[in-house]
């Protein structure tokens, strides 16, 4: 069962490299319908998050992308550790996320997707995404069900036309799923 919502989830983590090249930044989740799960949190969080005062937090930041997308979760959460006391970037408290997710760690990756969560008054689709996954592994259904009503109230809010729609969407579709 891990390796199912892990899988997709690996696959995902690399996709901020691919915004920096472009520049567009990614703005919530990757929904890939072709995993066994589908259910995926991706950062979503653009080039500005890997900007500090530490000059290697952006090159350890896409280390640890790596490491977790190698399935090393544990050498990621070591990295991530460094990087964290370094740097307030939300960037790397949702990756820190992740790889608590891969290690088991359901109640960690819940505290560090919360604290990666929030840009102005909405909710990171990315990090709600994944505090929906920590919460139905530590079996708070109902508390993935209400990020689920935020999302839709998001979703809801913000329509079709502003720059969020699309990760909205992905967010919604993925909390959908690891509820089904």
């Amino acid at each position: 069962m891990r390796l199912t919502i892990l899988l997709p989830l690996l696959c995902a983590v690399a996709m901020p490299a691919y915004a920096q090249q472009n520049g567009t930044g990614i703005s919530g989740i990757h929904f890939n319908t072709a995993s066994p799960m589908g259910v995926i949190p991706v950062t979503g969080f653009g080039p500005d998050n890997f900007r500090s005062s530490h000059s290697g937090a952006a090159s350890d930041l896409q280390q640890a992308q790596q490491l977790i997308a190698s399935g090393d979760f544990v050498q990621a959460d070591s990295l991530l550790a460094t990087v964290i006391g370094e740097t307030p970037s939300r960037q790397a408290r949702f990756l820190k996320g992740v790889a608590k997710l891969g290690l088991g760690e359901a109640a960690a990756a819940r505290r560090y997707f919360e604290q990666s969560l929030y840009r102005g008054r909405n909710g990171h689709p990315g990090a709600m995404s994944g505090l929906a996954i920590a919460e139905i592994r530590l079996g708070n259904v109902d508390a993935a069900r209400n990020i689920l009503h935020k999302l839709e109230y998001q979703q809801e809010k913000c329509g079709h036309g502003c720059d969020r729609a699309d990760a909205l969407k992905q967010a919604v579709g993925v909390v959908e799923k690891a509820l089904a």
